[in-house]
């Protein structure tokens, strides 16, 4: 009977997973099933289309399966691993392309009426692609990701207190844009 893989810590799946045959496959299929919903949110929120989104994410985890196979890698947070390899994949990518990031939180648009929530969600999607990448990058990794802005550091390479900063900013900036159409939902 194959051994079950979900109670084991990451560390035990990756040192698994550095393994060869039956235990490799399974201890990347169960990191697979921890990561892969955030890693393809993270993905579909920069990139903001279904397609390129899958595109990424699919790389994000080749590149992880590839590149963790080498002697002597080590990863210890997997999490920051495969967000900072959908970042590298995304803005790799995105010197050919020119993407968007849609922000559908329906938790934002709660209190609106349904007849309000689609208008309210389609404003917020269009401020978020009015931010310049840096602060679309920290807004999405720090909200939708729930990340700390230590773990946000890791992935950017930028400092905390800048990353600060950014969020504030961002935040300001969406604020900003929406603000006259807030207050006429509101009135």
């Amino acid at each position: 009977m194959p051994e079950d893989y979900s109670q084991h810590t990451d560390e035990q799946l990756f040192t698994a997973f550095k393994q060869s045959g039956k235990e490799k496959d399974a201890a990347f299929r169960e990191l697979f099933s921890r990561y892969e919903r955030r890693v393809y949110v993270f993905c579909l929120r920069m990139t903001g289309n279904p397609d390129d989104a899958g595109d990424v994410f699919q790389e994000t985890f080749t590149r992880f399966y590839r590149q963790t196979q080498k002697p002597g890698e080590s990863v210890s947070n997997i999490l920051a691993y495969l967000l900072t390899s959908a970042r590298n994949v995304f803005l790799n990518t995105r010197r050919n392309k020119v993407f968007w990031s849609p922000f559908d939180d329906e938790v934002i648009a709660s209190h609106a009426p349904l007849y309000e929530r689609s208008e309210l969600l389609n404003m917020i999607s269009s401020a978020l692609e009015l931010l310049d990448l840096p602060y679309r990058e920290a807004f999405v990794l720090r909200f939708y990701q729930g990340l700390s802005y230590k773990e946000i550091s890791e992935i950017t390479g930028d400092s905390v207190s800048s990353l600060k900063v950014r969020v504030m900013r961002a935040k300001d900036q969406v604020k900003s844009i929406l603000a006259p159409y807030i207050s006429d939902l509101i009135r």
